[in-house]
């Protein structure tokens, strides 16, 4: 520790430790589960198209008769704008002028420098956007609706757009009785069945995902069916599972997860609380419920991104992310514009079961 003057009394010293920086928890499940896939698109506005297959079973003919013949193929198809966020901050010379650089106190008797404090404003650009992204698709997958809270993709009387309506499908929504002598397992089929039956792509599936707010999670595995499932069949869980604390599948150690009934159920405790410690937390995940999904597919969530409406961005292939910095000709304020574009898309939404506790 550095030896620096008392403020109360510049006669004395005292030690002064590092700083002590309280950072809000910053969640990313969905993110880091790379379900989502990406793709960078050249213009603003995104045209999904669904081409409608039909199955034939031929029947056999006499052998002068024609050849039956199978159904033709239909088209539809859906115009989305890709919303906007842009996220803006600024460097003046207040924030360098006589101001210590204090993030060690080895460094204590140094001054701020831009650099400095463009590295800190960046990282909290950075964690904004993470942040937005996250945020934006819990919404998708709890809600089937675009996240565009200021009304930008506004049509009518619809907020924003929602691809149950869009598609013109029923998101299947299934109670599950967790307390008492109930056995869960005829509810859990019903979710397998509901994702199956709702996943029409022709694709593989490698397994299946819940996520679950806290209070579904611990409902799960206090449940007396769960808890003998696992003891008798499941031995490497079971410990874990009786001591309070399941294993993470692979992910990180905040994540409690289980896996029974071929399912696997994931606590997500993520949100996000606007305006410090006196903001209201929002949990990704709303407190009963758990949102059910195929993993190992590619096109079931997508992330459209747009180029930044910009000379040098238009018409070209779209970045993640987006930093500009422009020093003004006063030479008294540099101004960092950063923004992200993008438009999650649910392709299939009948495939996302919502489970809540009855």
């Amino acid at each position: 520790m550095a030896i620096v003057f008392d403020r109360s009394n510049l006669n004395r010293v005292v030690d002064r430790t590092d700083v002590l920086e309280i950072i809000p928890n910053q969640w990313g499940l969905i993110n880091e589960m790379g379900i989502f896939t990406d793709r960078y698109q050249s213009q603003k506005t995104i045209e999904i198209v669904r081409e409608f297959d039909q199955q034939s079973i031929a029947v056999d003919r006499n052998w002068d008769e024609r050849n039956s013949a199978v159904g033709p193929l239909t088209r539809d198809s859906l115009l989305l704008k890709v919303p906007h966020f842009p996220m803006d901050d600024a460097i003046t010379p207040n924030d360098i002028d006589g101001i210590i650089a204090v993030d060690n106190v080895s460094d204590a008797i140094n001054l701020e420098t831009v650099a400095g404090v463009r590295l800190k404003k960046m990282e909290r650009l950075r964690k904004t956007h993470a942040l937005t992204l996250e945020a934006a698709r819990a919404q998708l997958i709890t809600t089937g609706t675009v996240y565009a809270p200021t009304g930008t993709l506004r049509s009518g009387a619809v907020a924003t757009t929602n691809y149950y309506t869009e598609f013109g499908v029923t998101r299947t929504e299934i109670p599950v009785t967790l307390v008492g002598a109930t056995d869960p397992r005829t509810q859990f089929e019903n979710v397998l069945s509901g994702i199956q039956d709702g996943y029409q792509s022709g694709a593989i599936m490698s397994g299946y995902m819940v996520l679950c707010s806290p209070t579904f999670f611990a409902a799960l595995w206090t449940n007396p069916f769960v808890t003998d499932a696992v003891k008798y069949f499941q031995q490497a869980q079971s410990l874990s599972i009786l001591t309070g604390r399941p294993q993470a599948a692979g992910l990180d150690a905040r994540y409690r997860s289980l896996t029974l009934w071929g399912l696997t159920f994931v606590e997500y405790r993520g949100g996000y609380r606007l305006g410090g410690q006196a903001g209201t937390f929002v949990p990704y995940i709303p407190a009963g419920d758990a949102y059910a999904f195929p993993m190992g597919t590619d096109d079931l969530f997508e992330t459209y991104y747009a180029p930044a409406n910009r000379f040098g961005s238009v018409n070209r292939t779209a970045q993640g992310s987006y930093w500009f910095e422009y020093m003004n000709e006063k030479d008294d304020i540099i101004e960092i514009m950063t923004e992200q574009n993008f438009l999650n898309a649910l392709l299939h939404p009948q495939a996302v079961v919502r489970l809540y506790l009855a």
